[in-house]
């Protein structure tokens, strides 16, 4: 997959070309050991407050100056990790690539199957030098609120909530959403059932997963969360699986409870 690298692919990468390596995890995380040359840096709580285009756009250039200024730039392979397969890592991948860096990847397995892999750890810190990076937004990879708004219960359009139960439900009690439930119509999947043993499921798995949820596999998939981070990992998990119709709406679900305007259902 062009969005994964695995653990033995990066040791020969790294020992060969001048690959980033982003570490996403917190930085106590980091400071106990890390792959050796990696940047800490996580874009995991800025959100998307404004998925409307000039909202996108806007965001994309705060993004891409995050980036640069740790040394993203285009023309240099980027490896982004964390612990194993999860969605700090799966979050700014998914945004470099948004931006339009043609290569970046995740590392499958994360720090877990770097280790299992011979992979030795370093306690020295790396910090990143500034450059430049263009953006170049791939739209395609992306929805906004006012489409999905629109196109709420088309044949073929499928919202898949990937939240937890309560979450999903209305019964959490997360601080910074005025409101609670899921947009009408979501299909609940929590994330994690794409998942095992810190990797992806294989794909024949996940489809059988959609399948049990009645999810048609063939129609536009939207997974959501809540900051666009479990989003992303399902996102590409739902890639792994070899489904090219999905798009991540990286605003979820605090952006759309913040307008009142938009619908939403509790069960």
């Amino acid at each position: 997959m062009d969005f994964l690298i695995e653990p033995r692919e990066l040791l020969e990468q790294a020992r060969q070309a001048d690959v980033l390596i982003i570490d996403a995890r917190k930085p106590a995380e980091y400071a106990a050991g890390h792959i050796p040359g990696a940047v800490n840096f996580s874009t995991y709580d800025i959100f998307a407050l404004d998925t409307r285009l000039r909202g996108l756009q806007a965001f994309a250039r705060e993004m891409a100056a995050r980036y640069a200024a740790i040394g993203v730039s285009t023309g240099r392979p980027v490896v982004v990790y964390e612990a194993d397969t999860g969605i700090r890592a799966a979050r700014d991948t998914w945004i470099l690539q948004y931006l339009g860096h043609s290569s970046v990847r995740m590392l499958h397995g994360g720090l877990a199957s770097w280790r299992a892999a011979g992979g030795h750890l370093s306690a020295e810190v790396s910090a990143g030098t500034t450059v430049a990076l263009p953006v170049r937004e791939k739209r395609g990879l992306v929805i906004g609120c006012d489409a999905i708004a629109k196109r709420l219960g088309e044949r073929g359009f499928t919202l898949l909530d990937v939240r937890n139960a309560d979450e999903h439900a209305g019964r959490d009690k997360t601080a910074c959403c005025a409101r609670r439930g899921h947009i009408p119509g979501s299909v609940w999947i929590e994330w994690t059932g794409f998942l095992e043993g810190g990797r992806f499921r294989s794909p024949q798995a996940i489809r059988a997963l959609l399948a049990q949820r009645g999810v048609d596999p063939e129609s536009e998939l939207i997974p959501y969360c809540h900051r666009g981070a479990r989003s992303a990992n399902a996102y590409y998990a739902l890639r792994h699986a070899g489904l090219t119709r999905v798009r991540n709406y990286i605003g979820s679900w605090h952006e759309w409870s913040a307008r009142s305007e938009l619908p939403l259902e509790c069960d």
